[in-house]
């Protein structure tokens, strides 16, 4: 399969959760605030898959789509049938054939997420460019750069080259940037990639070196 086909594929599964509540909700407020929830949901995931937008962890928003979006349709569902009562008949037509796709995309998802998320976090990976901080005022940047190590436990890294402030030292330049621990690290998404981001801050002499580092989950 091409790219174009697969991207088709991603689009429509990416869909399915919107399209089974448009088909299932009765027309009452929830419906369209679900909605509109779902809509939102979706065009940050496109707007990701565009290069619009750059989050730390893209991986971690592709896997968290599909099941936070039906759990948002079945929370939907649940509180529809509070407020419009139980349905009387059974699904049809496109109703029905929707339900069987997402709850067959549910078993899917239920199992395959912690399995994709295993693999996608394992390794060291570049860190994102919003990892990356704008330089304070007086910081010129000088170069960027990045790169992965070899072998096992390698880590991979975002460098920005700076030039301190006029008439300050350069080791007491980077001493104002540096974090505190020496080298500060956090996870880098928010539930599922907890790979440890790390920032650090050295010199090469006439140089700031300005790293940040991601790592894989055993490194």
């Amino acid at each position: 399969m091409g790219i174009v086909t697969w991207a088709v594929v991603g689009v429509l599964f990416a869909l399915l959760p919107l399209v089974h509540w448009l088909l299932r909700a009765r027309p009452t407020p929830l419906r369209a605030a679900v909605a509109a929830a779902l809509t939102l949901w979706l065009a940050l995931v496109l707007a990701v898959a565009f290069d619009l937008l750059h989050p730390r962890s893209k991986a971690e928003l592709y896997l968290l789509h599909t099941p936070l979006a039906e759990l948002a349709v079945l929370i939907g569902l649940r509180l529809d049938r509070r407020i419009a009562g139980r349905r009387t008949g059974r699904p049809a037509g496109w109703s029905r054939a929707a339900g069987i796709a997402f709850y067959g995309q549910l078993g899917l998802v239920l199992a395959a997420t912690p399995l994709l998320a295993l693999v996608a976090f394992h390794e060291a990976g570049i860190p994102s460019r919003t990892a990356m901080p704008e330089p304070p005022p007086g910081y010129t940047v000088l170069d960027t750069g990045k790169g992965c190590g070899n072998g096992h436990a390698a880590t991979c890294w975002r460098t920005l080259y700076l030039a301190g402030p006029p008439d300050v030292p350069t080791a007491a330049a980077a001493d104002r940037l540096r974090p505190r621990p020496r080298q500060r690290c956090e996870a880098n998404g928010w539930l599922l990639d907890r790979r440890a981001l790390c920032t650090e801050v050295s010199t090469d002499g006439t140089r700031i070196v300005y790293r940040v580092l991601l790592g894989g989950n055993d490194s």
